[in-house]
């Protein structure tokens, strides 16, 4: 029988296959979307850098909350009555229950016990404790991890010693500002609970190689696979453009806003934040793939569709917001049997690394950038 390679053979074959000028290298070896080894390293990498986890307008007001999970941490987004956003641990300090609590409640209530906590995170009441030696209220805050807000984006840093992700951001934000993405309304969110890997996803949201293939009605008569390009940038995300056939002008569902650069007024741009926001901006919406990531094989995968207040001024604003719901629900309805067909194929004893088309360049920095945090880890 063959023996499974090691941790440190894995490594090494991977830096041979990716480590290579993008007309020469491949993918990644298929035990990097399969082994529970590797999985446990890249928990290590999403502890250590900052993930996204939700949209300031999901929580606008004091009180407002969500329940999230990274790296096996459950966490609670909180924003404070002060307008703080904080991200606390969601385990209660009495018995581990995990916490959720009622949006806009002006405490955090433990269904268990009934321990109180304010919205900074501190114990404000323990029911029946009195006769606990030494117990103090003060001892059992709730832990809470580091939080940025970038773009009305908000970030988590688990391990707290990240560098600060606005100035690794500054050249993106800079081309995203007429958005006004902090401004933006949720419009709405749909989610699926997906049975693959999470690269399977990056990979196929980073390329539109599989446009003409996946996509020959939504997107290939507009936007073709051949004529996609990853452009290189200097932070910690990948940049892929995709331009209307003919230049042609895009088609907007809402009222785009004004300042655009060019290349928005005649296709759309997709953005992997490392490791794992995705990214899609067109001329009058933006769409985020938000993972929530539970095991080598699974993860539970939410689309947050996005639009400014401004935008939104237009007929019939109901039915075109339906009409992106749809668009967005088909679009993933097409990229399924495909990720689960590459999952399938990545468990077969034949499975090996496979070689890049220049049309996957997005994909390719994003692996090597992967590996040198799995390097670290």
């Amino acid at each position: 029988m063959k023996t499974a390679p090691s941790l440190e053979e894995l490594m090494e074959e991977a830096r041979r296959n990716v480590c290579q000028p993008l007309e020469r290298a491949s993918t990644l070896p298929p035990a990097f979307y399969v082994s529970p080894e590797i999985f446990e390293q890249e928990e290590r990498v999403f502890q250590r850098n900052w993930v996204s986890v939700g949209h300031i307008g999901e929580i606008p007001d004091p009180g407002d909350r969500f329940r999230i999970d990274i790296a096996g941490e459950p966490l609670l987004i909180v924003r404070g009555k002060e307008g703080k956003v904080r991200a606390l641990s969601a385990v209660c300090r009495h018995r581990w229950m995990l916490l959720e609590g009622a949006k806009g409640a002006g405490t955090i209530s433990c269904p268990y016990h009934k321990w109180t906590y304010a919205l900074d995170g501190s114990l404000m009441a323990a029911p029946l404790m009195e006769q606990a030696a030494d117990f103090d209220k003060a001892d059992c805050a709730l832990p809470s991890f580091a939080v940025e807000i970038w773009n009305g984006f908000i970030f988590v840093n688990l391990d707290g010693n990240a560098s600060p992700l606005g100035p690794q951001l500054a050249p993106l934000a800079e081309e995203l500002a007429p958005w006004k993405m902090d401004e933006m309304e949720v419009i709405d969110r749909i989610e699926f609970d997906q049975a693959y890997n999470w690269k399977v996803l990056v990979d196929n949201f980073m390329e539109a190689y599989h446009h003409f293939a996946i996509h020959p009605e939504i997107f290939e008569p507009r936007y073709p696979a051949a004529t996609s390009f990853h452009e290189p940038s200097d932070g910690p995300y990948a940049v892929l453009r995709m331009p209307r056939k003919d230049r042609a002008r895009s088609e907007t569902l809402f009222k785009p806003l004004e300042g655009l650069p060019d290349h928005a007024l005649h296709g759309f741009s997709v953005f992997n934040i490392y490791p794992s926001m995705l990214l899609a901006v067109v001329e009058d919406s933006v769409v985020w793939y938000r993972m929530e990531i539970a095991g080598v094989d699974r993860f539970k995968l939410t689309i947050y569709l996005l639009a400014h207040p401004t935008s939104l001024e237009v007929p019939d604003v109901e039915a075109r917001k339906q009409f992106f719901r749809d668009g967005a629900y088909a679009v993933h309805l097409e990229d399924l049997p495909a990720c689960e067909g590459v999952q399938r194929g990545l468990m077969s004893g034949s499975a090996t690394a496979g070689r890049f088309s220049h049309l996957e360049g997005a994909v390719h920095v994003h692996q090597k950038w992967l590996l040198d945090e799995l390097e670290r880890a």
